[in-house]
Parts: structure tokens; C-alpha cells; sequence
């Protein structure tokens, strides 16, 4: 009985992803887009061109605001039923935030340290009192908890607030 159970979600989250579309963009170091693939299994040509307006207005302030001057080295749009649009960016840097279909960020993932800015400040107090000089490596929020990793390869959990929880194994 309790693999029945497991089975019919499993089913489902398979069926999920495999109607998820899914359009990549490429930006070149002089930040002029230059690839596209509305296909999963494509390979990206440098002939097709997609413009950067494609992506919603908070998630280009965002880029703008917080990895000034970074630029954007591509992104890749999925479309996921019942969930929407969402934005996967990765920065010439390295750095890599996914947005949701209204552009408000969910992950961010950055080796040189997620800025100070884009950490609830509980949580950022938290960091730097209990972890003196380690950096962020990345934040992953939800609706009920919100994952913190550490260069040091600490994983921590925060409830919503940012209430410390636990250290995650």
C-alpha cells in the first residue's frame, strides 16, 4: 500500500515536468543577446536573437540594481502549468537567481557570497554573529522556511520570518 501511495505523486510531478517549455537566451560580454531555444533538447544556435524585454520589468531592475555592471550571461524561461512562467538567470559572474512569474526571486546562488542586501536582515544578523566572515553561497525561499548555505558548507533553515530553526544535514 504505501508504494501506491508514493507512486500516484511521483506520476504526477513526471507528468508536471514534461510539459514544462523552455526557452534559453544567451547575452555575450557586451551584453547583446545572441542565442535562443524554445526547445528543450535544442541546441543553441548564435543566428537567432530573443530581446532582453522578454523578461519582466522587476526581474531586469533587480539584475540591474543588485549585479550592476555584472551583466547577464543567459537566462532560460519555463513554463510550468498551474505554477506559471519562471525565470532561470544566470549572471556572467557565475551568479544564478530564479524568479517567479511576477519576477520577485525565489533563489539566488552566488560563490562569491549573496549580497548583504538580498538577506532578510535576521537572518543576515544571524549569519554574521554566529558565523563571523562567511559569506552566503545561497538563499532559497518559500512560503514556510527559507534555506541559507554557507561558504563553509553549513546549511541552515529559518522559518518565514526568519527565525532560526535548525542547522540542515
Amino acid at each position: 500500500m504505501k508504494i501506491r501511495k508514493g507512486l500516484i505523486p511521483m506520476i504526477a510531478a513526471s507528468l508536471l515536468l514534461a510539459s514544462c517549455e523552455k526557452k534559453v537566451v544567451v547575452q555575450d560580454q557586451t551584453g547583446n543577446e545572441t542565442s535562443v531555444s524554445d526547445a528543450p533538447n535544442t541546441t543553441i544556435s548564435n543566428n537567432e536573437t530573443v530581446q532582453r524585454e522578454d523578461l519582466p520589468e522587476p526581474v531586469k531592475s533587480f539584475v540591474d540594481k543588485h549585479y550592476a555592471g555584472t551583466g547577464v550571461a543567459h537566462y532560460e524561461l519555463k513554463t510550468i502549468p498551474a505554477m506559471g512562467d519562471r525565470y532561470e538567470v544566470k549572471m556572467n559572474n557565475g551568479a544564478e537567481i530564479d524568479f517567479d512569474k511576477d519576477g520577485n526571486w525565489e533563489e539566488i546562488k552566488d560563490g562569491q557570497g549573496v549580497p548583504d542586501a538580498l538577506v532578510p536582515q535576521n537572518i543576515l544578523s544571524y549569519v554574521q554573529q554566529n558565523y563571523p566572515g562567511i559569506k552566503i553561497k545561497s538563499i532559497d525561499k518559500d512560503k514556510n522556511k527559507i534555506k541559507v548555505d554557507l561558504l563553509n558548507d553549513i546549511d541552515l533553515e529559518f522559518d518565514s520570518n526568519g527565525t532560526f530553526i535548525r542547522i540542515d544535514k
